[in-house]
């Protein structure tokens, strides 16, 4: 991904005009081993809304990417989820340096 910014693909977080600066991403666009927290949730129904809180993907939670095919599968804190492509794209995360 590129910088809006600066054009730097290095993200954000390496950005020289806005440091504190990031494009957030889904779940879905994480690799295996990478760290996220969760921005907020983007679910296209109630239904969907409700599976992903009652999972605790919530505002503000930290997690990692475990494995992404067949199906997303992330560790938050002493949990692991999995979560098919639907909604892994329905949560937007900003990516840990």
């Amino acid at each position: 991904m590129k910088c809006t910014m600066c054009g730097s693909t290095a993200g954000c977080s390496g950005c020289p005009i806005a440091s504190g600066f990031y494009l957030p991403s889904t779940l879905g666009a994480l690799r295996e081993g990478e760290r996220a927290t969760v921005q907020r949730l983007a679910a296209p129904t109630s239904a969907d809304l409700r599976k992903l809180l009652a999972l605790g993907l919530l505002p503000g939670v930290e997690l990692e990417v475990e494995r992404v095919w067949p199906a997303t599968v992330l560790r938050l804190g002493f949990a692991t989820v999995a979560l098919d492509a639907r909604l892994a794209g329905a949560v937007v995360v900003a990516r840990e340096p």
